[in-house]
């Protein structure tokens, strides 16, 4: 997969291709389907697939005192992109000039003259163009106008933990995932929410009680208040781990942390890179009488945590995205 900035980058052989558009925030398994549909027909067409995504976000930019953190770093979008084998992802780097091209100037300026497009596979919701003017039945209104055709993925739909059923978006995800429900989101995503951070220096409390943690920032957006079981990867090596959010309470702690105790692990990651894949919701933050009470409220988080990722079957750590090979389309 080669990652395109620039038109200029984009090689004559991949113009004519299939093209799927968003912002790809998550790569929920709403975005699978589509990616999946348009991998399928590039293949039966004999035909490049191409994927497009933006960064920032539009919101940040239209919205800059409100900046809304991602569900994945660039980084990780990238890497779910790439299971569904594109030729190439152009990479738009989103800025006013191009929240403020229409409708029809992308049409016919971005997808008809820079990339040739011959088929555009969308999901039901896609809107393009200043103010959101266009959508998928403007692609199609306009394809024997520009020389494509435009096919319409459905909706996604998914069952929550209460039965539920929902259709599946990065909003929605966003909500759970703000609210602690980290097994719903796993559903809607498709795999566990995960953050990808580097490992700075904290106030080593943990250390003190017995429990060590690594202090991870990210940019992304953060769970809910609360302690959490999962994974921890990093360099390789894959482990389970207790993840607590929120300002350490007990300390009077001010500023809001995401902290990890790594099990049967003691390398110094001061520095690293490391990501934290969340599978459960053990419990919300509280305060305790002193730093015994807390040492012993660990030892069991750790313990209940170890024991139901086991119970699940899920000890080791789980598969990534899904990909094209994977999605019922």
């Amino acid at each position: 997969m080669k990652v395109i900035h620039t038109s200029a980058d984009f090689l004559p052989q991949w113009r004519g291709g299939v093209m799927c558009i968003g912002n790809f925030d998550g790569v929920h398994r709403g975005h699978a389907r589509m990616l999946a549909a348009g991998r399928r027909i590039a293949v039966e067409r004999n035909r490049p697939f191409v994927i497009m995504t933006f960064d920032p976000h539009p919101m940040n930019i239209l919205k800059p005192a409100a900046p809304r953190p991602p569900l994945m770093t660039l980084e990780q979008r990238l890497e779910a992109l790439e299971s569904f084998s594109p030729d190439a992802v152009v990479l738009y780097r989103t800025n006013a000039e191009l929240l403020d091209m229409t409708a029809e100037a992308f049409m016919a300026g971005v997808l008809r003259e820079q990339f040739a497009v011959s088929c555009l596979v969308e999901g039901a919701n896609f809107t393009f163009g200043k103010g959101a003017a266009g959508t998928v039945d403007t692609l199609m209104e306009n394809a024997a106008r520009f020389g494509w055709k435009a096919m319409v993925v459905p909706t996604q739909e998914a069952a929550l933990a209460d039965q539920t059923l929902v259709n599946v978006s990065s909003s929605l995800i966003r909500w759970l995932v703000g609210h602690g429900r980290m097994q719903d989101a796993a559903v809607l995503l498709g795999r566990p929410f995960t953050l990808r951070g580097q490992v700075e220096q904290g106030d080593r409390r943990g250390r003190l009680l017995g429990y060590p943690t690594v202090n991870l920032q990210t940019s992304q957006l953060i769970p809910a208040d609360g302690v959490y079981g999962g994974w921890a990867v990093t360099a390789g090596t894959v482990c389970q781990a207790a993840v607590s959010i929120g300002t350490n309470p007990t300390f009077q702690g001010q500023q809001r942390r995401v902290e990890a105790f790594l099990l049967d692990f003691d390398q110094d990651l001061y520095g690293r890179t490391v990501d934290l894949a969340f599978a459960m919701f053990v419990r919300d933050q509280q305060v305790f009488a002193d730093a015994e009470a807390l040492r012993r409220q660990i030892a069991h988080d750790v313990r209940k945590i170890s024991d139901v990722l086991k119970a699940r079957n899920m000890s080791s750590f789980p598969p990534g995205p899904p990909t094209a090979a994977a999605v019922n389309v």
